[in-house]
């Protein structure tokens, strides 16, 4: 899926900060138990993309807007992790329930980007979305890419710093 990318240019696998979004090596039992807490299937491609590397921090040397990615801890609630962090953004920053918040942005939380299950390409793969919910209480939400091949391939490339 994502073949023509150079996803070893994506995540920062230095910095000691970085570290705690990365976890252990991706395995069906963690995706199954993952999938049941979120109360969503994970895209084919998110799952790709984490057995490449499982979460991050976007290296310093990509100019964007994404800061991390989240990953699948080797517990539910482990910190930094995709099913620590989504009843956060769904409960207590009450950003709209439309699909997996998987990417922290510069913002500190104020928006996220989203796989959006409303919108999926023609191999089902969700559409990924910015939402803000600090400039409309409803949530804005910006297209950025038709599938997460496209953002990352946008996000390698320059294409969304803010």
């Amino acid at each position: 899926m994502f073949e023509g990318l150079d996803l070893t240019k994506l995540y920062d696998t230095e910095d000691e900060y970085s570290q705690s979004y990365i976890f252990v090596e991706l395995t069906d039992e963690l995706i199954s138990r993952a999938e049941a807490n979120i109360g969503y299937k994970l895209p084919k491609s998110y799952i790709e993309l984490l057995r490449f590397q499982n979460g991050g921090y976007i290296s310093d040397d990509i100019d964007s807007w994404l800061t991390a990615i989240y990953g699948i801890g080797p517990e539910a609630d482990t910190p930094n992790s995709l099913e620590d962090m989504f009843p956060n953004w769904i409960g207590d920053w009450e950003y709209p329930n439309i699909g997996i918040p998987f990417g922290e942005t510069q913002s500190g939380g104020h928006d996220m980007y989203f796989m959006d299950f409303r919108n999926l390409d023609e191999n089902g793969e969700p559409a990924i979305v910015l939402v803000d919910v600090e400039m409309d209480p409803e949530g804005e939400i910006k297209p950025v890419a038709k599938n997460l091949r496209e953002f990352i391939e946008k996000v390698l490339n320059g294409e969304l710093a803010e």
